[in-house]
């Protein structure tokens, strides 16, 4: 028996499930990102709703820069670039922003950021509705 093959196989076979490991934990640290994205993609809609809804009854686009336009329980809005939001129970900071093309052309954009609102970070999340 060549236990110089046995070895090898023995060395070969510990690596690939070191490396299955070491691929589990990205994967469980990408997919925690993503879910931590998501749920902030959601909650800047929501907010965008309530900014929507509350604007009915005055223009809130008027607020001077860095002010605080609504607060709720769960949330502060506040006039920046975009619209800025905190959200109390995630303790995270989300911004808003869109831009009208030409025609019917209408982007929108999410992003992570902090409490400065000057960051714009890449929000990763799932693109369907939850």
């Amino acid at each position: 028996m060549d236990w110089s093959f046995l070895i090898v196989l023995a060395i070969a076979g510990g690596f690939f499930l070191w490396r299955q490991s070491k691929n589990a934990e990205a994967a469980k640290v990408a997919n925690a990102r993503l879910e931590r994205g998501t749920r902030l993609y959601q909650r800047i809609k929501e907010g965008m709703r309530e900014y929507h809804w509350r604007e009915r009854e005055q223009p809130l686009w008027r607020a001077k820069h860095g002010e605080l336009v609504f607060e709720t329980a769960h949330m502060s809005a506040f006039h920046v670039s975009h619209v800025g939001f905190y959200f109390k129970d995630l303790d995270e900071y989300g911004l808003y922003g869109f831009f009208a093309g030409n025609g019917d052309e209408f982007f929108e954009s999410y992003y992570r950021t902090d409490r400065t609102f000057q960051e714009e970070g890449q929000l990763l999340h799932k693109m369907s509705d939850l």
